[in-house]
């Protein structure tokens, strides 16, 4: 992760605070060593790289620290934050914005589909289907039954609990 915060000029960028976003490479640190949500909550990242539904100028570069985050050892309340972050990030009201946050994801495709067979809990299993519905561009990967992962509905995630791969395990996709 450290080695994707120095690709950035973070204090050239223009942050949602509006002061200079060079803080902000401290803040994913500190978001990674999170020990639970509420901690990485407290940061407030999500007031840095977006002003309500729309990105800053950080919002990309931020994707990609935010990939490089999730290939490490995280506490389930840090990835839980990185997850969202990520979602909030592919899915905006900037088109542009969005397309590049996804391009990024879609570099570490298979992180998402780990943190579901991991099934660290329920936000983390919802948060990884809820980024692949955006950016897997293999439609048919996402419909194959058999994404439940040690049962548990695998796309749905929510803990719902399936008697039989099948139908019960296919993700429709939205």
């Amino acid at each position: 992760m450290k080695a994707e915060l120095d690709r950035y000029d973070w204090a050239a960028l223009r942050c949602a605070c509006e002061h200079g976003a060079a803080h902000l490479a401290g803040d994913f640190l500190l978001l990674a060593a999170a020990k639970g949500r509420g901690e990485a909550q407290a940061l407030g990242l999500e007031n840095h790289l977006m002003i309500q539904s729309f990105p800053q100028e950080p919002a990309v570069p931020a994707a990609s620290v935010l990939m490089a985050a999730l290939a490490q050892e995280l506490s389930v309340g840090a990835r839980t934050e990185i997850l969202d972050l990520l979602l909030r990030l592919v899915d905006n009201d900037d088109e542009d914005v969005s397309e590049a946050c996804r391009q990024t994801a879609r570099q570490g495709l298979w992180l998402f589909y780990a943190e579901i067979a991991a099934a660290r809990g329920p936000d983390t299993v919802a948060y990884a289907c809820d980024i692949l519905k955006l950016i897997e561009p293999d439609r048919t990967r996402l419909s194959e039954p058999g994404r439940a992962v040690a049962g548990q509905d695998a796309v749905h995630g929510r803990g719902q609990q399936v008697q039989q791969v099948g139908e019960a395990g296919r993700f429709s996709p939205a």
